[in-house]
């Protein structure tokens, strides 16, 4: 039984590295694309709202978020019909607007197309500070249980070496 208080938070804590990972990745290819990304001008040719579900009963969630479909011709003349890698419109709908497009020259499937100069990365660094505290609190979470184990009251060995 002692094992899960250190098990449990150690998924807990490859977890959140992981999310702390994944939005590092996601601000890394959003600035690549800002920074080098080939320029060109696009435009949304359709867009719908998705809504996701989770939870059930008193516990469920709904939320609704904006998908565009945005073209635009790369400069080998090709025309990309597609959604854009990561979006930063929320529920703006800019259909039969014209958009700037950032894209990779090596796979233009992969785009921005940002609502104004610069493509927002809040949510992700919002996602980075969450996990950074959680980490924080597993971590003294998994000190304490630690230090209650080894303690006799709780079961642990009055002859323990680290409690001298």
């Amino acid at each position: 039984m002692k094992i899960l208080f250190a098990v449990i938070p150690a998924v807990i804590a490859l977890f959140l590295l992981w999310s702390i990972v994944g939005a590092v990745r996601e601000i890394s290819g959003i600035r690549s694309l800002e920074r080098s990304g080939q320029r060109t001008p696009g435009r949304v040719v359709a867009s719908h709202s998705q809504t996701t579900t989770s939870g059930t009963g008193d516990d469920r969630r709904v939320s609704t978020r904006l998908v565009e479909t945005i073209e635009f011709p790369t400069v080998d003349g090709r025309r990309i019909r597609g959604v854009p890698t990561w979006s930063d419109v929320g529920m703006l709908d800019r259909s039969d607007q014209d958009v700037q497009v950032s894209y990779d020259p090596e796979r233009p499937d992969r785009f921005i197309a940002p609502k104004g100069a610069r493509m927002g990365t809040g949510s992700a660094v919002t996602r980075i500070v969450v996990c950074v505290l959680f980490l924080v609190f597993v971590a003294i979470f998994f000190r304490v249980a630690q230090g209650m184990l080894s303690d006799p009251l709780f079961g642990g060995s009055p002859f323990d070496s680290s409690s001298f």
